[in-house]
């Protein structure tokens, strides 16, 4: 995984940086929100772990942007304060999890890990519908204000990823690792072919498109108006 610490204490950042990198993950820090947000870094990483009481900017300021910009990553406090209130705080502003220092190393790694699987896991449904459109996840098919749309299984697993995440940005690299497998080498291009053929039979025939291009991160899927 490529992991951003935002962290301003340098012992606590080059430990945290150290333990996440012995288990094999690319860990980037940056010590400021103002710093994160020059370099786009929300947009280059699996898993964002932030310390609240940051020069500048304080962590809840960004949780609460990255939020209200609908982007999908995964987010972990990590903080000093430990009050029940701040925790219900940050929670409800969209943080996925919240850890009190001192920590634990290895209970960090544990909780890294099931953060990450948690965001790829899907709530599967055998049968979705919304107004005038239905997916059939096992038939890898849609219907359409009446129409039948037959999609290959790759196709249907992409749509499935971006329907459990409707109305959010879905990176790139998390469609190679949810669909193709985190093990396995793939260049965006397959997305991008696969995103294709997805968009003329699901999208070419009506007005409302289903599937926006967010470009040089990912792509969203928004489900038509309620008629």
């Amino acid at each position: 995984m490529k992991i951003l610490v935002v962290e301003d204490e340098e012992k606590i950042a080059s430990f945290i940086q150290k333990i996440l990198e012995q288990e094999g993950n690319l860990v980037t820090v940056c010590d400021s929100i103002e710093e994160i947000g020059k370099k786009g870094y929300e947009m280059t990483h699996d898993i964002i772990i932030l310390d609240l009481m940051l020069i500048g900017k304080r962590g809840e300021f960004f949780v609460k942007d990255v939020r209200k910009r609908r982007l999908n990553i995964p987010i972990m406090v990590l903080s000093a304060l430990g009050r029940i209130s701040n925790k219900i705080e940050l929670l409800n502003l969209g943080a996925d999890d919240y850890m009190t220092k001192p920590f634990d190393a290895q209970e960090l790694i544990a909780r890294v890990n099931a953060m990450y699987r948690r965001y790829l896991q899907m709530d599967r449904k055998d049968h979705q519908q919304f107004g005038g459109f239905s997916f059939y996840r096992k038939q890898n098919r849609i219907v359409r204000d009446g129409k039948d749309i037959k999609l290959t299984k790759k196709e249907g697993e992409l749509f499935e990823f971006l329907l459990q995440n409707e109305g959010k940005t879905v990176r790139t690299e998390d469609i190679i690792r949810k669909i193709w497998g985190a093990k396995i080498t793939y260049h965006s291009n397959v997305v991008q072919a696969t995103i294709r053929r997805l968009r003329r039979k699901v999208d070419s025939d009506f007005d409302h498109k289903l599937i926006e291009n967010r470009h040089g991160i990912g792509y969203c899927l928004n489900l038509p108006p309620t008629k």
